[in-house]
């Protein structure tokens, strides 16, 4: 939402801060898995499931996630889809037990699996880069992989009873991996499953072997470590997994030292801001602690928590001004069989569900997740911000049309020193260059 002023003229009177988190979105569903005999699944097929499983998201809107297949020839396999269009593109028959991990990766066209060690395909299924256990730092049982759009992957690996941080590639045929840090030169007792962005920063919690009892380290490529955060005076707890945007900036959850409140943060590794936290009335504290939220380059965090009003999983996104809830219980969605509730009753301990799975964010502010609906099956969905077609500036008065009531806000702003109005160099101060802009812009009209 957009500032919103009352016309004093002459007065300075206060604004309000402009928003950042999109208010307006479009669903589109990628995929649909059935256990119904009598609900035809979409994009995957009978019988399938979804329940529990990881999405990613890459920057074209596209998305993967392993699949749970009933259908006599393959066990499991990986669906990747775009526009609504998509299938499953490999699939194994492993009846002894999964193959493969819930979690994945994919950019650039390129995907990551996860099995003992890992596995980079293209979207036809076909095998790219085979990262087989071993290898060069003699690793094992991979977890947690992330890709960048080369190809190259960061996992945590096991080196016999100890655990080594990785980013592993091909350099001119020949397997380069690098160590970032491990359970056996002092430093950390555990190490949890990192995360890698494009510029191969890599984040992870971690156990150190002295001073605090939990550490959050932002890794650089050459093996140099940032402290993101770490348990003491203002924490005493972290949820195990992280995340990291292309510019650098970290998500974590945790929990406040003074008063046991879970809340959601973003960090640039200078600076730290809270997302939510368990004080608001429409979150459960507890909940918080349940899943990692994830974060893109323009400052916006998404989580899944318990929304207390309809006591079940719900999610939001956040800028730590502006809080959007996403997707709720009882929200009617669009999908292939038409507008059907957002949410399934499975009564006693697991009671009311909406979202499966961990959810993912791309740079371009998309959102994929998986949902329960209320026929039972499970939908794979990317949200999509909506775009104003005439944002502020111009339009602070926020109804698409320009006139004087637009330029009477904007003064409004101008004269209460808000930085929705200073929009001329030197930033930072007020004076009729910022005004001359602003007319400017009015003049040009919606974009």
């Amino acid at each position: 939402m957009k500032s919103k002023c009352v016309l004093y003229l002459g007065l300075i009177v206060p604004s309000v801060a402009m928003a950042q988190v999109p208010t307006g979105w479009t669903f589109q569903i990628q995929a649909r898995s059935s256990l119904d005999p009598g609900i035809v699944p979409l994009n995957l097929p009978f019988p399938s499931s979804l329940s529990g499983q990881y999405v990613s998201l890459d920057s074209d809107g596209s998305v993967v996630t392993r699949v749970v297949l009933g259908t006599g020839s393959a066990t499991e396999g990986f669906f990747y889809g775009v526009g609504g269009v998509g299938s499953v593109i490999f699939s194994v028959n492993s009846p002894n037990g999964p193959a493969f991990s819930v979690s994945n990766d994919h950019r650039n066209g390129l995907i990551a699996i996860e099995d003992s060690g890992g596995l980079v395909i293209d979207t036809g299924g076909n095998t790219v880069i085979d990262y087989p256990p071993g290898g060069p730092e003699g690793v094992s049982n991979f977890n947690g992989m992330t890709m960048d759009s080369l190809g190259a992957i960061c996992y945590r690996g096991d080196f016999g009873s100890e655990d080594k941080n990785i980013i592993d590639e091909f350099v001119a045929g020949v397997r380069t991996p690098v160590q970032l840090s491990n359970t056996f030169d002092g430093q950390y007792s555990f190490l949890f499953t990192p995360r890698m962005n494009e510029a191969r920063q890599v984040v992870g919690n971690t156990i150190p072997e002295t001073g605090a009892s939990r550490r959050i380290v932002r890794w650089e490529a050459d093996g140099s470590a940032t402290t993101i955060a770490e348990t003491g005076a203002m924490w005493n707890a972290f949820v195990n997994s992280t995340s990291i945007a292309d510019s650098g900036d970290v998500a974590f959850s945790a929990r406040r030292d003074a008063d046991s409140i879970w809340e959601v943060v973003w960090s640039d590794g200078i600076t730290t801001k809270v997302i939510a936290d368990g004080t608001n009335p429409d979150i459960s504290n507890s909940s918080i602690a349940n899943f990692p939220p994830v974060v893109n380059s323009h400052g916006l965090v998404a989580f899944r928590a318990t929304d207390i009003a309809n006591d079940s999983t719900a999610l939001w996104i956040g800028d730590g001004t502006d809080l959007v809830k996403l997707i709720e219980f009882d929200q009617l969605i669009e999908t292939d069989l038409g507008m059907i509730p957002l949410g399934f009753d499975f009564g006693g301990f697991n009671g009311k569900q909406v979202t499966s799975g961990v959810i993912d964010f791309n740079e371009n502010g998309q959102v994929a997740f998986q949902a329960f609906l209320r026929n039972g099956t499970i939908g794979i969905f990317v949200a999509t911000p909506t775009v104003d077609p005439c944002p502020a500036p111009p339009d602070f008065v926020d109804n698409d049309i320009l006139n004087l009531q637009d330029v009477f806000a904007y003064l409004d702003l101008f004269n209460g020193s808000d930085a929705a109005a200073d929009l001329a160099e030197p930033f930072g101060t007020f004076n009729l260059q910022d005004v001359f802009a602003y007319l400017d812009l009015f003049n040009a009209g919606c974009p």
